[in-house]
């Protein structure tokens, strides 16, 4: 599968990069775009960034002259792990502050699978109409919500409660943990 996966300055820069490590090693064919609020993020939570791979592509956040910013080049689906509030909020204003919110937009006019993976708690009155907005426009809201009915005994295996779930959303079934 070719999937766009957006990492935005949400805390939760884990979730985002366990989805990549699974996509990769299951050999789907990655685009990256990783949001100036996710370095930031990222560097709180000790996350290091994504290095460049065969089966990998990382864009920059500013550059609207690539393919996942046109509906003539095809992805199978769109990931955005974690999703801030303010991500929500221009996707589902049609806002492109950056890249990932024209690759949103582009996934949801388009009428393919657009997944946001929100990171946001408590959620406001504001929060959940652009969940609505985003929902009606065919988008799937996902909160970033374990659960714990499978006895996870690590962080990891907590963290991967909510991308396997994600994995699912996307219409991928099973992915072998190495």
């Amino acid at each position: 599968m070719r999937i766009i996966l957006g990492m935005t300055g949400a805390s939760g820069t884990m979730y985002g990069l366990r989805l990549l490590e699974l996509l990769l090693q299951d050999g789907h064919d990655v685009h990256l775009v990783m949001s100036p609020a996710w370095h930031q993020s990222a560097a709180q939570e000790c996350a290091v960034p994504p290095q460049t791979n065969a089966s990998l592509t990382i864009y920059e956040p500013n550059n609207f002259n690539v393919s996942i910013a046109s509906g003539s080049a095809y992805f199978d689906g769109m990931v955005i792990a974690p999703c801030s509030g303010s991500s929500l909020a221009c996707i589902a204003s049609g806002v492109n502050q950056h890249l990932i919110h024209r690759a949103a937009e582009v996934q949801l006019k388009e009428r393919r699978r657009l997944i946001l993976l929100v990171r946001e708690s408590p959620l406001s009155l504001v929060h959940l109409q652009n969940m609505e907005r985003i929902t009606l426009a065919g988008g799937i809201i996902q909160i970033a919500s374990p659960h714990f009915y499978t006895a996870p005994q690590t962080i990891q295996d907590v963290i991967d409660t909510v991308v396997e779930r994600t994995l699912q959303l996307l219409g991928i079934k099973t992915i072998d943990k190495k």
